[in-house]
């Protein structure tokens, strides 16, 4: 593909433009999910769609800009999460359902690739905000509804208390590639609210 990286071309709305394009994002993500980011390049995509390379190389100007393309399509539209009045227990089922969403393949696929185009390409940079700040979308609605029932302290980031609670699942799985334990998920509550204990 050119050589100008990380740029989609996106025509008007024709809509037969559209279908095909569509077509090639369907036949990314069945890729990426199946095979990873390096089986994303325009000849396998014209193999299993039959769609010209001329024609993706028009909608796509490199790979990476594919890839972005059909990681955006991952990324789920965010749910508004189902609260309760206690705090701890939003959290644990919160963190759980973070921890089981982390070991399905999509996560692991989708993680992978961005770290690794996010060192070499500045579009990447970006996908990676988007993907990650939709991961801590959910925890953010947990402390965000404790701070204003007056749960937390007012002075409680919202985004940063996110990351905190986040982090410890991300190093276990991501980076020491061990299994998220329910104790890790206790212990990183327990700690998490003797802090803001100490806040208040």
């Amino acid at each position: 593909m050119s050589a100008t990286a990380g740029q989609s071309n996106r025509p008007g709305t024709n809509p037969r433009t559209t279908r095909v394009r569509q077509i090639i994002l369907d036949a990314a993500i069945d890729l990426l999910i199946k095979e990873g980011a390096g089986a994303l390049t325009a000849v396998r995509i014209a193999e299993k769609t039959g769609v010209a390379r001329t024609t993706i190389y028009r909608h796509w100007t490199d790979n990476t800009a594919l890839l972005l393309d059909a990681i955006d399509k991952l990324i789920s539209p965010h749910v508004p999460t189902s609260l309760s009045e206690n705090l701890e227990e939003d959290l644990s089922a919160t963190l759980t359902n973070l921890k089981m969403r982390m070991t399905k393949r999509p996560f692991r696929i989708v993680f992978a690739a961005l770290l690794d185009h996010a060192n070499r390409n500045r579009d990447a940079v970006g996908a990676q905000r988007r993907f990650v700040s939709g991961v801590l979308q959910p925890l953010q609605d947990v402390l965000a509804n404790a701070k204003g029932r007056g749960v937390l302290p007012s002075t409680v980031d919202v985004e940063t208390a996110s990351a905190q609670l986040a982090g410890p699942l991300f190093i276990q799985h991501v980076m020491l590639r061990t299994a998220i334990s329910d104790r890790l998920i206790a212990q990183t509550i327990e700690r998490f609210l003797d802090q803001v204990g100490e806040i208040a």
